[in-house]
């Protein structure tokens, strides 16, 4: 692990330090230890350049330089260097600024790169994000932009199965596929001292579609064949790793995070800051017969978002936080567990862009609600 210091942030680390504690950024409440991950990112110089750039969507870097106040030719330089290293966007579109997680977070880790650079900012983001600050923007409304896929022996014979709740649909529906190099979650934990009960750090994301096309030129992956692919998806599975991904339908192409409780920050927003209300309803959930149950524990250790409990030598289980994985049904040696369709599921979006439109009203409650807590804060620490 390595040891957090308090640094002095200049005039444009402190400024860029406020802008990514910004709300439409996702950002963390302004403090020490933002200060510092961003002094670690950037350097006065590039820190005065990146405060030029526009929030997601790309500019040119004519508009760039303006808006920082820096000739042209002094900020294509830093520019370039700051894409290369994978801290800003930059493409053919232009340059912009990227959330620190998720953004930032995912795309400078994903090559598995092992720097000092990057072990500094793998620790010092997994000490910031374990803080809980996503826990501003998480509120009692739902916006399922996230859903589980599950294992699908367990499925696959149920009278109604939706199309994309099977991983062959999503795995015929493509004909390019990739692994990320590293999961970049388990790369940070082990970045801070930290280790995996359930995988590997090699155990990357998987890519389908367009999602798939880059990551070969990028660095930051492998291609695999459809059968390689489900391969690894039944690894994956027998290590009580859960398939997350985008809410949108398996003919889209889309990304698979295969995540653990112990490592990942999804799973982490989940089970400690009110993420379920992120998760959409899946179409199955567990059922325990409480008759057949021995009580012996077995699905406490395979489930993720702490859905099954012992309390008292009794099993205890909670359905609002079951996501519908089935990995309890795989290790309950007593048959005690089985699926039960779920009448609140909602089919996922067709397209990322339906998807966008159905949460926009909700992100934005969201954002709201964290605008307001961060002023309730500052007025009554005033």
């Amino acid at each position: 692990m390595l040891t957090r210091e308090n640094v002095t942030a200049d005039k444009y680390q402190e400024k860029l330090a406020e802008r990514f504690s910004s709300v439409w950024l996702i950002g963390p409440p302004m403090g020490e230890e933002l200060r510092a991950l961003v002094c670690h990112l950037f350097t006065p110089e590039e820190a005065r350049v990146v405060l030029g750039l526009p929030s997601y969507l790309p500019k040119k870097m004519s508009r760039v330089a303006k808006r920082a106040g820096v000739p042209a030719a002094e900020a294509l330089p830093v520019l370039e260097s700051l894409a290369r290293r994978r801290v800003i966007f930059g493409g053919t579109s232009g340059y912009s600024l990227m959330p620190l997680i998720p953004g930032i977070f995912e795309y400078f880790l994903m090559n598995g790169k092992e720097t000092p650079m990057h072990r500094g900012f793998g620790d010092r983001i997994t000490h910031l994000f374990s803080t809980g600050y996503v826990k501003d923007f998480l509120g009692w409304v739902k916006a399922p932009s996230i859903r589980n896929i599950p294992i699908e022996e367990h499925v696959e014979n149920q009278q109604a199965v939706a199309d994309a709740d099977l991983v062959e649909k999503l795995l015929a529906a493509h004909d390019t596929f990739a692994v990320l190099n590293v999961c970049q979650c388990r790369q940070s934990v082990a970045f801070s001292g930290g280790s995996c009960k359930r995988a590997r750090v090699e155990d990357g994301c998987l890519l389908f579609g367009s999602f798939a096309e880059g990551v070969v030129p990028q660095g930051t992956g492998y291609h695999v064949t459809r059968d390689e692919m489900r391969a690894v998806i039944k690894e994956r599975w027998a290590r009580n790793l859960v398939l997350m991904t985008a809410n949108v339908s398996h003919e889209s192409p889309n990304a698979i995070c295969t995540c653990c409780d112990c490592c990942c920050h999804g799973l982490e927003t989940i089970n400690h800051f009110g993420g379920m209300a992120l998760m959409a309803e899946p179409r199955f959930k567990a059922v325990v017969d409480v008759t057949a149950c021995t009580n012996c524990g077995r699905c406490l250790r395979a489930c993720n978002t702490k859905a099954h409990s012992i309390s008292k030598k009794e099993h205890l289980y909670d359905p609002t936080r079951c996501i519908g994985c089935a990995a309890c049904l795989s290790v309950c040696p007593e048959g005690a567990i089985t699926l039960q369709e779920n009448p609140l599921y909602n089919p996922p979006s067709e397209t990322f862009t339906r998807l966008f439109i159905r949460l926009s009203p909700k992100v934005a409650v969201y954002v709201t609600r964290a605008f307001l807590l961060r002023v309730r804060a500052r007025f009554s620490g005033a």
